[in-house]
């Protein structure tokens, strides 16, 4: 088992762990790089501000003006966090409270837990410890609380994206140089924009997964 980020502790679905939310807001403070936006976290709050009449018409749009990008692999491969106010609080914490409370990214749902994939489809649990005073008071399941805030369809993309991610990492490799922009731009478009708001985002994420891998391929002159 390799370690644990830093904060992170394994545990097993059976433990009870002592964790009383306060509202005191200190989970989306400093947080800085530490809130990711998965492909359906953007989709949904894309979906839930262009109701909210906040000049969101696509994903695009949200990312724009609540996302920045960060390089997690030297070929290129890069993710989304949410942006920041200037201490490093959370672009849509106001007044102490979460404005996106009912459509907040899963990794604030699942706080103070995280779900890691495994190769055999199932999951392994952590819990942060960063903020101490919250361990305390009456003692939670770490399996109910996954089984009521990690989705069913949240597991279905997180493992489709497990599967694809070391296949994609070794395609932008393989990518020629006077092609690589290229091949940037078709990983982001087909990961984050490429989505009608109003179908079904696991439809389009499946396809989006295909044609993108396909598209890699054909640049890194890889048979299909």
């Amino acid at each position: 088992m390799k370690e644990p980020a830093l904060n992170m502790e394994y545990v097993s679905p059976s433990q009870q762990i002592p964790f009383h939310c306060t509202g005191c807001g200190a989970c989306c403070r400093h947080v800085r790089q530490s809130v990711p936006l998965e492909s359906m976290d953007v989709f949904r709050l894309s979906k839930y501000l262009r109701g909210q009449g906040d000049g969101i018409s696509n994903t695009d749009d949200f990312l724009l003006k609540y996302a920045e990008s960060a390089l997690l692999n030297e070929c290129g491969y890069f993710v989304f966090f949410l942006k920041v106010q200037e201490d490093d609080s959370c672009i849509f914490l106001k007044e102490n409270r979460c404005t996106v409370q009912t459509v907040k990214p899963r990794a604030c749902r699942m706080y103070p837990f995280a779900a890691e994939p495994l190769e055999s489809g199932k999951f392994r649990y952590l819990v942060s410890r960063e903020h101490s005073f919250h361990f305390k008071g009456p003692k939670v399941s770490v399996k109910r609380w996954m089984n009521q805030y990690f989705y069913p369809e949240e597991r279905e993309a997180l493992y489709l994206d497990f599967c694809n991610v070391l296949e994609t990492v070794h395609l932008l490799r393989r990518i020629p140089e006077d092609q690589k922009a290229r091949a940037l731009t078709l990983f982001g478009w087909y990961l984050y924009s490429a989505y009608d708001l109003d179908g079904s985002f696991m439809e389009q994420y499946q396809n989006n997964l295909a044609r993108m891998k396909s598209e890699l391929r054909g640049l890194a002159r890889e048979k299909q």
